[in-house]
């Protein structure tokens, strides 16, 4: 169902979900050519071939800050930012310009090197230089 500016973004459950479990799926909530297209270029940069599974020799690549059009656009749907609006309120956060780091992740007996851990920091959007950031209990 198409989103309009009375259409809620997120039911309650869904907000519920999202204090609980600190992510909520939003089916829909940008076109799949914008998926294929941002897929494409993360192949390329991948260096594998997505058909010949001989190139895919490491257990994870990481890739990181996409500001191309197809990755900013689908952080930037109506759907994404009634999302945002109903989480944090109305304009009290940033339109996203670039999307952070995508895992790319291949079958392997080899370990990866980064399983079990991952940290994100909520705070210290005053300082740009987000390796000064610090974490702690609440982030």
């Amino acid at each position: 169902m198409p989103l309009n500016k009375h259409t809620p973004a997120l039911s309650g459950a869904q907000i519920q979900q999202f204090i609980e479990d600190r992510l909520v799926r939003l089916d829909g909530a940008f076109p799949r050519d914008l998926a294929n297209e941002a897929r494409s270029i993360l192949w390329k940069d991948t260096g594998c071939d997505p058909d010949d599974p001989s190139t895919w020799t490491k257990p994870v690549i990481l890739l990181s800050h996409y500001t191309q059009e197809p990755f900013v656009k689908a952080a930037n749907t109506a759907t994404s930012h009634k999302a945002f609006d109903a989480l944090v309120g109305q304009e009290r956060w940033l339109q996203p310009a670039a999307m952070g780091t995508f895992p790319v992740r291949f079958a392997s007996t080899e370990d990866p090197g980064d399983a079990g851990w991952h940290i994100d920091v909520s705070f210290g959007t005053e300082n740009p230089d987000f390796m000064s950031w610090r974490a702690n209990i609440t982030s």
